[in-house]
């Protein structure tokens, strides 16, 4: 196993890649939601967390 510090600029480049790939599909994720779908799950986010402060009593 090398560990040199091109092994480390190669791993640490595919990490940044990763992590780009992985905003990107989260931003075209959410792109396509309507306002109707947005306020739905506005709703049932607070919904949940009544939830949850109720079980919590």
């Amino acid at each position: 196993m090398q560990s040199g510090p091109a092994f480390w600029l190669v791993l640490l480049t595919l990490g940044v890649v990763v992590l780009a790939v992985a905003i990107g599909y989260g931003m075209m994720r959410n792109r396509g939601r309507t306002r109707l779908e947005k306020a739905h799950t506005e709703i049932e986010t607070r919904r949940e967390y009544q939830r949850e402060d109720q079980d919590h009593s």
